[in-house]
């Protein structure tokens, strides 16, 4: 990984949640992260890798307050500049949402939100911009047994609108802010020389592969396009009975498929969703059994939300709702027991998505 590198996946990762630097913006982060370490003593890679990322993010920072440049937190939130903002007025409907403990109270009153997560404008067709960040527990076994560690990992993807989210171009960086577990796991790690802090980014074209390029991906659940998502039924019963027939499997391994179903599409396609189908689903989800509300808020990627949850082989898996909007945040994996020497509550996983139309394969 170049030095430009580093910087760049920095800032994707830092500014995730706002459009990308202008490239004369970037160019003078760069320039100022590369001044700071032209002429100190270089230190080792890992080292180097940690010291450009802090000052890339604090260039961008001062670039940006230098230009007053405003932030957009996309998909559907309003401009945020860097000036001092009025507290925002008390929304009595989210923390209603917030403050239900059945399923069928939350999803009742997430549904009554429904109207307020406009789907993304598709009339003028583009390439749509999939920013998945994910956060999970990987191991690495030794002679003293598995070691923990969590990781980060940014996955962008790009579809054509039309063609849903069968992607034409892909770019994942992994290994972001690795660290063990717990203490335990650190000294196993130490012991055995894994090398888990190591930052790597890698590019993939479907195009150029053969078997991909000629047999694209037909929509349907895994690839929902926009026709597709328009022939779904909005009857939440009809739209659960497409759920179990998806999956085909019987008893409450099929229920914990169904449910798998559900919030996959709610997540990958969730930009793309039409009001009324948005709400069928949450309700279809409601009615899988064994599905239960998680008490309280979900922080998932510094944004806090209400969930509903399958546990099944030890293991939760939450579906996680902004309850002003009523878009979903993401989901994630919580141990329900303890598992594999992990501890009950631990999280394994937890991804979030953002997504947003861009006129160009490549733009952020």
């Amino acid at each position: 990984m170049t030095e430009h590198d580093v910087v760049d996946t920095a800032l994707r990762y830092h500014h995730q949640a706002g459009p990308r630097p202008q490239p004369a913006d970037l160019a003078r982060i760069r320039a100022t992260v590369l001044a700071r370490t032209a002429t100190a003593r270089r230190p080792a890679r890992r080292r180097t890798v940690a010291v450009l990322a802090v000052l890339a993010v604090a260039a961008s920072v001062a670039v940006a307050a230098a230009a007053a440049t405003t932030i957009s937190l996309w998909p559907e939130r309003a401009p945020v500049t860097p000036a001092a903002a009025p507290a925002p007025a008390r929304d009595t409907g989210a923390e209603a949402i917030t403050a239900a403990g059945s399923v069928p109270a939350t999803v009742d009153l997430v549904v009554k939100r429904v109207a307020t997560a406009q789907p993304l404008d598709l009339g003028h067709g583009g390439y749509l911009y999939t920013a998945d960040r994910a956060t999970s527990v990987q191991s690495a076994t030794g002679p003293d047994g598995p070691a923990y560690y969590v990781t980060e990992d940014v996955t962008e993807r790009w579809s054509v609108v039309a063609e849903g989210t069968a992607p034409k171009l892909v770019r994942t960086t992994r290994g972001l802010g690795a660290h063990p577990l717990t203490p335990a796991d650190g000294a196993k790690l130490a012991r055995y020389g894994t090398d888990y802090t190591k930052v790597t980014t890698a590019t993939y074209d479907p195009a150029a592969h053969l078997k991909t390029a000629e047999t694209p991906a037909a929509p349907g659940l895994g690839n929902p396009t926009p026709a597709y998502l328009a022939s779904l039924p909005t009857d939440p019963g009809r739209l659960l009975a497409v759920l179990r027939e998806s999956v085909d499997v019987p008893g409450p391994d099929g229920d914990r498929q169904v449910f798998k179903a559900g919030t996959g599409l709610a997540t990958a396609a969730d930009a793309l969703l039409p009001p009324a189908l948005r709400a069928a689903l949450y309700q279809a989800l409601a009615m899988v059994p064994g599905v239960e509300r998680i008490p309280g808020q979900v922080d998932l990627a510094g944004r806090a939300g209400v969930a509903i949850a399958l546990t099944a082989k030890g293991k939760r898996t939450e579906l996680v709702i902004d309850p002003e909007t009523s878009r979903t945040l993401g989901f994630r994996m919580v141990t329900a027991t303890a598992l594999d020497g992990m501890a009950p509550g631990t999280v394994v996983y937890s991804a979030t998505k953002n997504q947003k139309v861009v006129e160009r394969l490549g733009d952020m």
